[in-house]
């Protein structure tokens, strides 16, 4: 699809990210003069009818989401038999790019970030729609500070519940919810556990499981405890610990009920470490003394702090 016109109205310029479904490409809208991402099905997968029909539920569900912290579908269609979606393209990198250049961080920088993250997904379960693949890949982190997710658009009951692929997507194994694990069919708090992860990866710069195979990763997401992140980054605090577990209870009812919850407790650290003085004077008096064991980056923090001069709430 490279160097060609789709459609008479999206330029295609260049490739700039793949996946196990699709090819998406950096292209210019030329009736809206404006930069896009166009992402195309794998030449090899066009001819999968069920294939192509997901791939089109898919960009239909994700039209009809509008939130500002989601990437917005802005048309898709097909081109000379080839489906395409049409989205909006941010100056950004993925949070695994974030994560591997600036990480660890401290509890604040992790808590603005999740509550972004948090808002698109309460947004999608709210209209009955999982993600099935929240992972620092499907999370965009724009120069403005602004985090947007992607590749939402999978409805409950759009399409039989699928087998997570484990070995190569589209749930890593690494963020694969005990329940999808054992192949049952992802809920909301599915992805609650899988930001959980990234939170935990986030906070320590490491996951909180490691084995030999795929499988045996995914083994223990069902069987086995998750390590403390302060046992793995000291500094961090307890309070932040509780949270994590909590995200990444085994029992999808024990975790918190909506992602903004998962987020609100995070937030709010520093007051639950701390319970006696007023939230507003905890605010006030927080000396970046208290967490000097923890990692801080310029990077992720200068971002999130151009969103607060914005009138934004961090």
């Amino acid at each position: 699809m490279e160097q060609r016109t789709v459609n008479r109205r999206y330029r295609i310029d260049r490739r700039i990210g793949e996946g196990a479904r699709a090819v998406v490409y950096l292209g210019h809208d030329l009736l809206a003069d404006r930069p896009v991402a166009v992402k195309a099905l794998r030449p090899q997968l066009i001819a999968d009818r069920a294939t192509r029909e997901q791939f089109g539920r898919d960009a239909s569900v994700g039209a009809g989401l509008t939130h500002p912290n989601i990437v917005q579908i802005l048309d898709f269609g097909e081109d000379a038999g080839t489906p395409y979606v049409v989205m909006e393209h941010l100056e950004s990198e993925t949070l695994q790019d974030v994560i591997r250049n600036e990480g660890p961080f401290g509890p604040d920088d992790v808590a603005g970030l999740l509550e972004q993250v948090a808002a698109g997904l309460d947004c999608a379960h709210e209209r009955g729609i999982v993600h099935r693949n929240v992972t620092p890949w499907n999370v965009l982190v724009a120069q403005t500070g602004v985090v947007k997710l992607i590749n939402v658009g999978r409805a409950n009951g759009q399409s039989a519940p699928e087998q997570p692929r484990i070995a190569n997507g589209p749930v890593p194994e690494h963020f694969v919810s005990p329940e999808q694990a054992n192949g049952l069919p992802p809920t909301p708090s599915s992805d609650i556990y899988s930001l959980g992860i990234i939170a935990y990866e986030m906070l320590t710069g490491t996951l909180p499981f490691h084995a030999a195979t795929p499988a045996e990763i995914a083994s223990a997401h069902v069987r086995v405890p998750p390590p403390p992140p302060s046992l793995r980054m000291p500094g961090v605090p307890l309070s932040v610990d509780a949270a994590i577990f909590q995200a990444l209870e085994k029992d999808p009812s024990r975790r918190f009920p909506t992602a903004g919850s998962f987020a609100a407790a995070m937030m709010a650290w520093n007051y639950r470490a701390n319970p006696s003085p007023p939230l507003a004077i905890v605010a006030a008096e927080a000396n970046d003394a208290d967490l000097e064991a923890v990692p801080r980056t310029r990077g992720l923090r200068a971002r999130m702090s151009r969103l607060v001069g914005l009138g934004f709430t961090l």
